[in-house]
């Protein structure tokens, strides 16, 4: 997995009773409120990269910012007042979607002042990130937690092509963690079907995802024609074979229920369904394609 470092200075943020503050021998002159704790800092730094406190300061005489609703919480927070006090922070993908959603929301543009965390972000992200394979999937798994921005910043839609370009390729040509790189290897060596086996390789990594973004990458993967339709079959089975027995397993315990957990019973019902007509919506139409074994499965599924 891919990081970035970014500051050189130590981390001298601390807890003091109920406020986190910054060791200086400068008072702090600038409380923020962030989803319900609170930050005593100084205006300088913070104020000289971000633009929205900039405006905020200048528009409410209130001696405390109030952040109520802000995205990646206290953590992504912190990770921005780090880097506005030069002190080190870790970017990778783990946090990629949390911190570039949290700059987006402080306005920490280029605009504001060259070298700003946004443009850093954006060349990570893009140049990086994006082009490793298991960097890519997590950064789109991540994108759940924040929908609406993940949509509006593009990152859920570069995450899904970054996955498509890659499934083409051989894993000899894709960037791998060094642990999958080697769990690829063993698998093409101890298979009979060698071809077949690299041409599939990324099935069971994507299948890790909800069927919604699942359902976007396999749509992207399949817009080019370039993907054969047995291959789109075996990863659709692979999917299917993950998700369908535990949401047949979360039914039954919901149906031991009473009947005041009817909404959950809906809920799990609405899930099954919903997952089903994905998986049927994404069937190659070519003739032999699906194996008639996995689309009994499918039919047994649907009356479950």
């Amino acid at each position: 997995m891919k990081f970035m470092k970014l500051g050189s200075r130590p981390d001298t943020f601390y807890t003091s009773e109920d406020s986190r503050c910054v060791s200086s021998e400068v008072s702090s002159d600038f409380t923020i409120q962030v989803s319900g704790s609170k930050y005593l800092l100084h205006k300088f730094p913070l104020l000289s990269k971000c633009l929205r406190l900039q405006r905020m300061c200048s528009e409410s005489p209130e001696s405390i910012i109030q952040l109520p609703e802000f995205p990646g919480g206290v953590e992504a927070f912190e990770l921005c007042a780090k880097f506005c006090y030069g002190i080190t922070i870790t970017i990778s993908a783990y946090n990629m979607v949390a911190a570039r959603c949290a700059v987006e929301y402080l306005q920490m543009a280029e605009e504001v002042e060259k070298g700003n965390l946004v443009y850093k972000l954006e060349i990570f992200l893009n140049s990086c990130i994006l082009n490793g394979w298991r960097d890519s999937i997590v950064t789109l798994q991540t994108t759940k937690a924040f929908p609406l921005w993940s949509e509006d910043l593009a990152i859920t839609s570069r995450c899904i092509e970054a996955i498509a370009s890659k499934v083409l390729s051989h894993p000899s040509k894709v960037s791998l963690s060094h642990s999958h790189s080697r769990r690829v290897r063993d698998d093409d060596m101890s298979s009979n079907r060698a071809g077949a086996s690299s041409r599939g390789w990324w099935a069971e990594d994507i299948a890790e995802l909800g069927i919604d973004l699942y359902w976007r990458t396999m749509i992207a993967s399949k817009s080019g024609g370039k993907v054969p339709a047995s291959v789109i079959s075996d990863a659709l089975r692979v999917y299917a074979s993950k998700w369908l027995p535990t949401l047949k397993r979360n039914r039954k315990l919901v149906g031991k229920k009473a009947d005041s957990d009817s909404d959950s019973d809906t809920d799990s019902s609405s899930k099954h369904r919903l997952l089903l007509e994905s998986i049927i919506s994404l069937l190659p139409a070519e003739k032999g394609a699906v194996s008639c074994s996995f689309l009994l499965k499918l039919l047994k599924a649907t009356n479950i």
